[in-house]
């Protein structure tokens, strides 16, 4: 039944090479020299009778096949080694790194992990706050929430949701007066977004002037709460200013959005196993929540 199986190290070797993008670095996880994977990739292609890998200087790029074949053994030794773990091992246990951008953790994620104990009660989460999508110096994360267009390449990356853009104040600055005197300000505004106030009124009142934002801030946290405190006016996601609507802090200063450009992504990186299942159990539950956000 297994004659046609090639030999479990020159997959091995396949795997880390593909995914590590050369043979020393292949070499150097799996305890091995360079020339013994190379001599076992090479057993593996001969007896595949195809090429894996075009050698182009010193970087290994796969093949059709190789691209084709790649996550099938990828995804065989992430089954192994994540059985082999719940079986042998304390891999329902097994800590879970998750970092997300600030404001969704403290205004979306914190006030649902209740839930996800209450439905894993023996997990382990260590939760990081990130500003937008730095990268982690030294951190192994096994899920990322980042804010973006999606446009990734260090990891597998899956939507998670999309909100509309939407101007909040202070009860007491709440005017009917339309966006010509949202234009007077005081306006809040993030940095670094691509919906900012210049867009809001170019869609909605291209003919107004607008005073330059009174502030301008790195996070949604921070301008909800200048807002809430009668500072401004603030142009925020609306899954961030949900909870200060719910309670009455913050109105919306106008029926007037902005469609969303870009939303929350999960981003689950190369370099970590994703099929282990406290990751997957993390994950769908993630997405389930997204889902019902959506729908609230």
């Amino acid at each position: 039944m297994y004659k046609e199986l090639p030999p479990l190290p020159w997959l091995r070797a396949f795997d880390a090479s593909a995914r590590l993008g050369n043979f020393t670095l292949a070499a150097e996880e799996l305890g091995l020299t360079p020339s013994a994977v190379s001599y076992q990739v090479r057993g593996l292609e001969a007896q595949l009778g195809h090429k894996l890998f075009r050698r182009e200087r010193k970087a290994l790029v796969l093949t059709r096949l190789g691209q084709a074949y790649r996550p099938v053994v990828a995804k065989a030794f992430a089954d192994l080694d994540a059985t082999t773990s719940n079986l042998f091992g304390k891999g329902a246990e097994a800590e879970i790194t998750l970092r997300c951008v600030s404001s969704l953790n403290l205004l979306w994620l914190v006030p649902r992990l209740e839930h996800f104990r209450g439905a894993h009660p023996d997990s382990r989460l260590r939760v990081l706050s990130a500003s937008w999508a730095e990268l982690a110096d030294g951190e192994e994360i096994d899920v990322d929430i980042r804010y973006g267009d999606g446009n990734w390449t260090d990891g597998e990356v899956l939507p998670l949701m999309t909100n509309e853009v939407i101007a909040v104040c202070a009860p007491a600055l709440r005017t009917q007066d339309g966006p010509n005197a949202l234009a007077q300000g005081p306006l809040i505004e993030l940095a670094g977004v691509v919906d900012t106030w210049r867009h809001f009124f170019a869609l909605h009142a291209p003919d107004c002037q607008m005073d330059e934002p009174a502030y301008k801030v790195d996070q949604s946290l921070i301008a909800l709460e200048l807002a809430s405190r009668g500072q401004g006016t603030a142009l925020v996601a609306e899954v961030f200013a949900r909870p200060y609507l719910e309670r009455g802090t913050l109105v919306q200063a106008s029926e007037l959005t902005l469609p969303p450009r870009q939303g929350h992504y999960l981003v689950l990186p190369k370099e970590r196993n994703r099929f282990r299942p406290e990751v997957s159990a993390l994950v769908a539950w993630l997405q389930d929540q997204a889902s019902c956000s959506a729908i609230a």
